[in-house]
């Protein structure tokens, strides 16, 4: 058994064959009734079912003007003739009742149908604003070629369609709509209406096989159920603009090359769905985000449910609980049974497939990740099964990759974390000494030395300050006078290059020695100055102190971060002035610094080839 849930599907169908032939297409007259005539049939009719076979339901202008309407199914246009609704009360139980096509603009419509409804290869059948308390059964036979040549003679149009819009459906339905006959260009629809289900297992289906299409839109679904939707050979499927809620969700588009047009898109799942699928082309819209990650394989998830005991098999039948718990628990356990698995990445492989012919590299990034998500579940279960070094180390990979790039598809976030790694090793290197820090250690010195000075001096703080650079000073003075004397002697671009060269020497000198000047408003030493003359003494060297050790702080920070970026990149060893751990911890840097640059390249390239 292939596919349970298929073979399950059609036996309405099955059971409808076992039914005699002669019973739906050997008679050779129709009855004909006006929509009044039917609805007084129904109403006259003292049995608690109404039955009717063999009979043709035909617009009457002159006595059926309570069912006409204009406009479209489902348009906000369309108005009544009447919007009175009629009660019935009673089953309804139609065998090869046809509801004449040739005038377009009449429906069932504002009708409350308090019981259940069964219709067997009944035609054009159009419901708009009903509501149904009963369950809706609406079956066709594999081939009505008797039937349709019974009604080509009587110049009746004849197609398996039915339309529901606008209504709500209390209960369960079934639609289960094929033909073998290429005359019958039959459809589904549903559109804009509101669905109940319940806890007990019951649930909807909505089930075309060679028809033109399989519309399900724009529909709300309440309370707990399952849905069934199937377009097999089906020109064209449209599942869009529904909100099944709670409700698992079973999704089968299947046919031949054939297969025109399939619309899955806006479509709000809070519960499992089961999708299987072949034969796509690229007009072909399945919205990989409407479905999050509760999308199964439906093929994957039989193949785990002929596995199950039949006692769990059965209470699927009987329960959403019992069948949402299965599926649930299918979803955690999937990557460990090898067909299921294979199932599952080949749903999504044909999705990928689907995605790069519209060339959506959004949706094919994401396939891509969740088909390597799923393999990577896949290995670490290996690896339990039969430890080895070769399943840890794919494990392993696979997690690395996905942590650093997304498996290679976001460069951007090897970026990121090749950044976090530099910061992370160059704090490390901040708490250890390097031959670039010893500069400053002098620095700090020197400063302290010239502040102690300057406390215990009468000298001006620029006073000093000048004194200090004197030797530096005079070099540059030295340097102003030799250009000046040799005026005569030196080309006059050369002459005037010097100048901008001896100003940018002097600039720094300069315009320290002024700042100093400018802050320096008290004089003498600190011993002798007042007590108010102290503390501004004490605020102005504690300022500069503050600012000279932040500048410590930051450019120790930016030789460690420097090194870091060196050991990272490999560019800076046999240089770096680096020694005990951190030496050691620089090559382990470098190595991974080696992996992540080959792994971010490969990841580019890979976008850009894309």
């Amino acid at each position: 058994m292939k596919n349970f849930y298929r073979l399950r599907s059609s036996l309405f169908l099955i059971l409808i064959l076992t039914f005699p032939q002669w019973a739906y297409t050997q008679t050779n007259t129709f009855k004909n009734y006006s929509y009044s005539e039917f609805f007084q049939l129904i109403e006259s009719s003292k049995d608690s079912t109404f039955k009717l076979e063999n009979a043709i339901i035909k617009y009457d202008q002159t006595t059926d003007a309570r069912f006409g309407f204009t406009g479209f199914p489902g348009s906000s246009f369309r108005s009544y003739t009447s919007s009175d609704t009629i009660v019935i009360n009673k089953d309804l139980d139609l065998t090869n009742v046809h509801f004449d096509a040739t005038e377009r603009r009449h429906a069932l419509h504002h009708i409350k149908f308090k019981k259940n409804i069964v219709m067997r290869n009944t035609s054009n059948v159009q419901f708009m604003n009903c509501t149904f308390e009963g369950r809706i059964t609406i079956m066709s036979m594999e081939s009505m070629a008797n039937t349709i040549e019974l009604l080509d003679k009587n110049s009746r149009r004849i197609s398996l369609s039915v339309a529901i819009s606008d209504s709500k459906l209390k209960k369960s339905i079934n639609m289960d709509l094929g033909t073998t006959d290429e005359k019958m260009r039959s459809r589904i629809s549903i559109e804009n209406s509101e669905i109940w289900g319940s806890k007990e297992g019951r649930g909807s289906r909505f089930n075309g096989v060679s028809i033109v299409s399989v519309t399900v839109k724009n529909n709300r679904f309440h309370d707990h159920g399952r849905v069934t939707i199937t377009g097999d050979l089906t020109d064209k499927v449209d599942i869009s603009g529904n909100d099944f809620g709670e409700w698992i969700a079973e999704i089968k588009v299947l046919g031949s090359m054939e297969l025109n047009t399939s619309i899955l898109e806006e479509n709000t799942f809070k519960n499992h769905v089961l999708l299987d699928f072949d034969n796509l082309t690229t007009s072909s819209t399945f919205q990989w985000s409407q479905w999050d990650d509760q999308l199964i394989s439906s093929q994957g998830y039989n193949d785990y449910f002929n596995l199950l005991p039949d006692s769990v098999k059965i209470g699927t039948f009987m329960s959403f609980e019992a069948n949402d718990s299965v599926l649930t628990q299918y979803k955690s356990d999937v990557v460990q049974y090898g067909k299921s698995y294979k199932q599952e990445i080949k749903l999504r492989g044909k999705l990928l497939d689907l995605y790069k012919s519209q060339h959506d590299l959004e949706d094919v990034n994401i396939v891509y990740m969740e088909i390597k998500d799923l393999e990577t579940q896949r290995l670490a279960f290996l690896y339990t099964l039969d430890p080895s070094f070769s399943t840890f180390f794919k494990w392993k990979v696979n997690q690395f990759l996905k942590a650093f790039s997304d498996y290679g598809t976001e460069p951007s976030k090897a970026i990121v974390f090749s950044v976090n790694v530099v910061l992370i090793f160059a704090i490390i290197y901040l708490f250890f000494p390097n031959s670039w820090d010893e500069q400053g250690k002098h620095r700090i010195l020197q400063r302290f030395d010239f502040y102690q000075k300057y406390l215990r001096s009468k000298q001006g703080m620029n006073d000093m300050y000048l004194v200090e650079k004197k030797k530096e000073l005079s070099e540059y003075e030295a340097f102003r006078k030799r250009i000046e004397d040799g005026k005569l002697e030196l080309p006059r671009f050369f002459i005037a290059w010097s100048k901008p060269i001896y100003s940018m020497a002097m600039f720094s000198t300069k315009l320290t020695a002024s700042i100093l000047k400018s802050t320096d408003i008290l004089s003498g030493k600190w011993h002798t100055l007042s007590p108010a003359q102290r503390r501004w003494k004490n605020i102005q060297i504690g300022t500069y102190l503050i600012i000279g050790v932040g500048y410590d702080i930051s450019i120790r920070v930016l030789n460690a971060l420097m090194l870091s970026i060196n050991a990272f990149t490999t560019l800076g060893f046999g240089e770096i002035p680096i020694k005990g751990l951190p030496r050691y911890l620089a090559i382990i840097e470098g190595f991974i610094g080696w992996f992540m640059l080959t792994i971010f390249s490969v990841s580019l390239i890979s976008q850009l080839l894309n």
